[in-house]
């Protein structure tokens, strides 16, 4: 038998764990989906003329806002002891146990937030319309993007954003293999001060040691070919990523071993 990955087992591990969860995933998608009408529905009253790409930034900020917070409180039986070593007894592997929760954490929640977010979206419209037919409301659409943005660096500006959104993720889904009480906010808390670290860093590099004044340019700041800055980009950031799920898939791995 594969002790890596094998597709019958792992068919059950999904079994299991929808009958342990089913039903308070299910509460939680349809208390999404309220949330998201009745905000929705705020805005469209608010507002008598609205276009498709007006959309965007509620759909940004309300779809990360819960998928953000979800990806850090990835393996949720580690929260506690005896939670974690029942967790550990069930007859799956590692892989399967960390493909489950990247798949479930990271995943699947832009598959299913988009799909609210679109219903909400024609119910808030509808309802806005039904009471005041005078509005003109553009139900929402995610075509209208490429409507409204024509460049040729579109589609790497696009898989950057997504990698980016991918990795801010993956770190919070680390953190919680790292942390046992509050892996959001510890996670964060790493995080803020690693950035502040490193613009502390550049700060010194460019003020005190006075890089710039003295002609001595990073390569960084002498790049020229601007055309492939995306490709780079894209590149740094999916070694950026698989780093964070390695990292994240040997803790848990940790926890077995241990």
């Amino acid at each position: 038998m594969n002790n890596t990955f094998n597709i019958n087992r792992f068919n059950r591990l999904i079994k299991q764990q929808y009958q342990i969860s089913g039903k308070n995933s299910a509460l939680a998608l349809l208390s999404i989906l309220i949330g998201y009408t009745l905000i929705l529905l705020t805005f469209t009253f608010n507002k008598y003329n609205i276009e498709a790409i007006e959309w965007l930034p509620f759909f940004i900020m309300l779809n990360g806002a819960i998928a953000l917070p979800f990806a850090a409180y990835a393996f949720p039986a580690f929260r506690s002891k005896e939670k974690t070593f029942d967790y550990l007894l069930i007859p799956c592997s590692t892989t399967e146990k960390f493909i489950f929760n990247i798949m479930v954490r990271i995943v699947l929640p832009w598959i299913i937030l988009p799909v609210i977010f679109y219903i909400s979206s024609h119910i808030a419209t509808e309802l806005s319309l039904w009471f005041n037919p005078d509005y003109y409301i553009e139900s929402f659409r995610l075509s209208a993007i490429f409507e409204e943005v024509n460049t040729e660096q579109f589609s790497i500006i696009l898989t950057a954003m997504i990698l980016m959104a991918l990795i801010a993720q993956s770190l919070l889904f680390a953190g919680a293999t790292v942390f046992k009480k509050q892996p959001l906010i510890k996670t964060l808390v790493i995080i803020g001060a690693t950035i502040a670290f490193v613009i502390f860093y550049f700060y010194i590099i460019i003020e005190w040691v006075e890089v710039y004044d003295s002609g001595r340019m990073p390569w960084v700041a002498t790049f020229e070919n601007k055309d492939s800055t995306g490709y780079y980009l894209v590149a740094l950031e999916i070694i950026g990523l698989t780093t964070t799920w390695a990292y994240a898939f040997f803790r848990v791995k940790e926890k077995e071993i241990a």
